[in-house]
């Protein structure tokens, strides 16, 4: 217990938030979950956003909402343990209970070497917290940290976080920065001192939420983890690391989701900058070039320029204070030649690719819009692929339609004719975006086209900005169409696509007579063979299901997505695949949620696809599933909840397939974690992969971390130029690649220098074994030009309980001592005697 009392003092540095307002009751709480045969004590300390007990006393929090989620994966159920006193006391007196075995589990915890010898650490993090500054949102000065220019900020700071302030000695000291500090009792009181000008900025945890503040610098990246009772888990620990690695396999973004969730801003706010306000109010009308004939982007009706474009372009006015003249431009080409020669200063919209812009002499600001392509055809099957077809598209075309062959190509002014070429037989196909598409479509005039997806083809529509244009201009217009709420954004398209109304039967008939008597005669046939096909299945379904199935059935018809319709009541599940390749209309599947699959596998894909779909919740869900055509998808799910009174009565939805999506933010997230020169690991990742393998090594469990210096780098540079420098360089890296197992972590820090990390090494005999080997396979590579490379290693065996700037200080002075001795070497450090050999 006296260790315990001793580590009283580290608890503001090991635990994520600092105290919240008000008091916690005294008492436990459960919660009504499978019954599994453990019960799982947790210590519950009320935190805001962590560990948290909302108005109607439920539990919420970052950390309850994960436990959760590892009870998905170990039938756990927990005992949620609080105890009386403010957030030190409790926290103490929860470590003690811990310590004891009076709980079992408490969570928030960084690692430090002092508490690691007091209790048992989990192998994984389950979350990353910062160190940020963050200014008030409505401050409009720019505050950039120039790392080239000295800078002195005045930081309000709460006294006694010592952790964070040395933390925020290091980040300023890189970036030339003097901090002023304004020190404060509270967040409360920093948040005041915001507000009355005293500070500049204020020093904070990316974990605590404070209303009225944005970011503007990140740094002290600390993973957190769960602790329990040092030695005596009883099987507990391995089921949480298991759980865990599940939970990170399955979903790698569940945690970056609980974190908007709980500490993301409530609602983004657009902000200008005083630079920016300075440009609104010089800037005067800019004149914004409008197409006539690109809707529903933008076209001319009744007299009048209208479009998505031209809404949107209202709504930046009212945010910013922008002014906007719209020049009306009939053909591309003429929207062209206006922007290179000055007489227009914005492309309302324009595809976002950056060939396309640097063409046109234009700057792109973020997409506002991205749809599919698809081709627009009237022939029942597509065009036999549109090879060997009759292509319409305009003289301008931004896209080549690649994957796609024509005969002939046949040009058009405008995508109004390309479409009208269609349906006249003039033409078998052409491209166009899937809103685009909807808008002629939803006309009865073009209901004998058909839309035929074109993969993974999409087009993003943005502002064009014409160069040289202002860099100000260029951040507003990003600013608002970044911070557009998303419903603002889905009212302005709907209210565009849904803009032309239906003619009478009389006009139709009159212009389309054939097309007309097609689409009844097919809309018939759909639904005559819908009723048989339910009667068939359900003879006892009432004549109000048959009705709405109809209605459904003509909508699912005209859009080739993925539809369904969830019924709470009888568990039943009804989805519209698209039709197939020469198919009249879409395939229904019906599945009984509720039932019995054969096997536990196929049990538990119903059960996680049953609680997604009958959550009774609206809005936009993400799952990876085994799927119908025994492939692993990535699916979306865009869900709305229709409620009879207080209880759900059915789910509408629409589910995607984003396999490409998230196979782009998986590379992205790699590449952030790699160098770019050698394609090993980045400093950043290097040190937190070794963190974490520290953080598990067991009694008796030995790692060994190796600092690698090519000898005299300057000189080879000097010698044969940089591109040869960066050669050998990457002909280090294949080297290491080669040398060490795949479990073992590569990589480099920066400039010549190169760390690798050695998982389950024997002894300090076998580690520089390994460190000779290396230099005698190092000294045989034989660069061209005569080059001769060697390195110098210093190295360090690993046990339990060590830090990774233990071991890379003791790694750095071995290193030393091996230059000093020649280089061209290796030196292990000696950890019991406290010398290097």
């Amino acid at each position: 217990m006296k260790k315990i009392r001793r580590a009283a003092g580290l608890l503001l540095a090991v635990m994520l938030l600092a105290v919240c307002a008000g008091g916690a009751a005294l008492g436990a709480g459960s919660r009504d979950l499978p019954k599994s045969g453990r019960t799982v004590r947790v210590g519950y300390p009320v935190q805001k956003g962590i560990t948290d007990v909302d108005e109607d006393g439920e539990y919420t929090g970052y950390t309850y909402e994960y436990l959760e989620e590892v009870a998905q994966y170990t039938g756990w159920d927990y005992e949620f343990v609080q105890v009386p006193g403010g957030q030190n006391e409790s926290l103490l007196t929860l470590l003690e209970m811990l310590s004891g075995g009076g709980i079992d589990l408490l969570g928030g915890m960084i690692y430090t070497e002092q508490m690691g010898e007091l209790y048992d650490y989990a192998s994984h993090s389950y979350g990353v917290g910062e160190t940020v500054l963050q200014t008030s949102l409505d401050n409009s000065e720019d505050v950039v940290i120039n790392a080239q220019i000295p800078q002195t900020f005045r930081v309000a700071v709460v006294s006694g976080a010592s952790r964070s302030i040395q933390a925020l000695e290091d980040y300023f000291a890189i970036n030339m920065t003097t901090p002023e500090y304004v020190y404060c009792d509270s967040d409360a009181e920093q948040l005041r001192a915001l507000e009355e000008g005293r500070a500049d900025m204020l020093l904070n945890s990316s974990m605590n939420y404070l209303e009225g503040v944005r970011t503007v610098a990140r740094f002290n990246s600390k993973p957190f983890y769960f602790i329990t009772t040092k030695g005596a888990d009883g099987g507990l620990m391995e089921e949480l690391n298991a759980a865990i690695m599940s939970i990170e396999q399955t979903d790698p973004y569940f945690t970056t989701r609980l974190l908007e969730k709980y500490f993301g801003p409530a609602e983004e706010k657009l902000t200008l900058s005083q630079a920016e306000r300075a440009y609104v109010e010089s800037a005067g009308a800019l004149r914004v070039g409008i197409l006539t004939e690109q809707p529903p982007y933008q076209y001319r009706e009744d007299g009048a320029l209208r479009g998505v474009s031209v809404d949107l372009l209202d709504y930046v006015a009212e945010q910013t204070g922008l002014q906007f003249e719209l020049v009306a431009c009939d053909t591309p080409e003429e929207l062209s030649n206006l922007a290179g020669s000055g007489g227009v200063d914005l492309v309302a919209s324009m595809p976002y690719d950056y060939d396309l812009a640097r063409q046109r002499g234009l700057s792109m600001t973020r997409p506002y819009l991205s749809a599919q392509y698809v081709i627009i055809t009237g022939e029942k099957d597509g065009g036999a692929a549109g090879q060997g077809r009759r292509l319409a598209q305009t003289t301008f075309a931004e896209w080549d339609g690649k994957g796609w062959e024509a005969e002939e190509i046949l040009r058009y002014a405008t995508t109004s004719e390309c479409i009208r070429a269609v349906l006249d037989g003039e033409a078998d196909f052409t491209y166009v975006d899937t809103y685009t598409a909807q808008y002629y479509i939803n006309s009865p005039e073009y209901w004998s086209l058909k839309m035929i997806p074109l993969g993974d083809q999409d087009r993003s529509v943005s502002f064009g900005v014409v160069k040289p244009g202002s860099r100000e201009l260029l951040s507003i217009l990003n600013k608002a169409v970044l911070t557009i709420p998303e419903a603002d954004m889905q009212g302005i398209v709907n209210q565009n696509l849904l803009r032309r109304q239906p003619a009478t039967l009389a006009e139709l008939i009159r212009q389309n007579p054939l097309g007309v008597v097609l689409t009844v005669g097919s809309v018939a046939g759909i639904i005559i063979a819908v009723l048989v096909f339910f009667l068939w299945q359900r003879a006892k379904m009432n004549r109000k299901n048959a009705l709405e199935l109809e209605k459904h059935f003509r909508v699912y018809a005209l859009v080739n997505e993925y539809f369904f319709e969830y019924d709470y009541r009888t568990g039943i599940m009804v989805v519209s695949s698209p039709p197939k390749d020469g198919g009249d209309g879409p395939e229904l599947i019906e599945s009984d949620l509720n039932a019995e699959t054969e096997t536990p596998e196929g049990e538990e894909r119903r059960a996680r696809f049953r609680a997604i779909v009958a959550s009774g919740e609206s809005g936009t869900r993400e799952a990876f599933f085994n799927c119908v055509d025994g492939r692993d998808h990535w699916l979306r799910f865009a869900l709305e909840t229709v409620f009879d009174g207080d209880a759900p009565a059915y789910t509408l939805g629409k589910i995607n397939i984003i396999d490409e999506e998230m196979r782009e933010k998986e590379a992205l997230l790699e590449r952030a974690q790699m160098d770019s020169l050698t394609n090993l690991y980045n400093a950043g990742t290097f040190r937190h992969l070794v963190c974490e393998d520290l953080a598990g090594l067991a009694a008796g469990e030995h790692g060994g971390l190796l600092l690698i210096d090519v000898d005299h780098f300057k000189a080879i540079n000097d010698t044969y130029g940089h591109m040869r420098g960066d050669e050998a360089l990457g002909q280090v890296a294949g080297l290491l690649r080669g040398s060490f197992r795949a479990e073992d972590i590569v990589g480099r820090p920066g400039g010549d220098e190169f760390a690798v990390y050695m998982r389950a090494v024997k002894d300090e005999r076998s580690l520089a074994d390994k460190c000779g080997d290396l230099c005698r396979r190092l000294r045989g590579l034989s660069p061209e030009d005569g080059m001769h490379l060697t390195i110098s290693i210093g190295a360090v065996l690993a046990g339990q309980g060590d830090g990774y700037e233990e071991i890379y200080a003791l790694a750095d002075r071995a290193l030393y001592t091996a230059k000093e001795q020649g280089r061209n070497g290796f030196s292990v450090a000696e950890r019991a005697a406290g010398n290097e050999t």
